[in-house]
């Protein structure tokens, strides 16, 4: 199995039904690459707490990773 992690964005309050799939990425430091360049707005601190709790706080729009093990043989290239 290879880990991946899937970038969302979300509400303020971080409900389930708010949550939008941004992208699939390979690593952290892939996934901070693109986000920067997605939102001009996004501080220091967003990235750490992406890197320590797996989601941003304080926001009117957050982002949340989940880690997902998928199969590599799956994966389209």
């Amino acid at each position: 199995m290879k880990a991946v992690l899937l970038l969302s964005s979300c509400d303020a309050w971080l409900s389930y039904s708010s949550f939008r799939t941004i992208g699939v990425f390979s690593n952290f430091k892939k996934m901070v690459k693109y986000l920067k360049k997605y939102d001009n707005n996004l501080s220091e601190w967003d990235i750490e707490m992406l890197s320590t709790i797996e989601q941003t706080q304080c926001r009117n729009e957050n982002y949340c990773i989940e880690k997902l093990n998928v199969n590599p043989k799956l994966i389209v290239k």
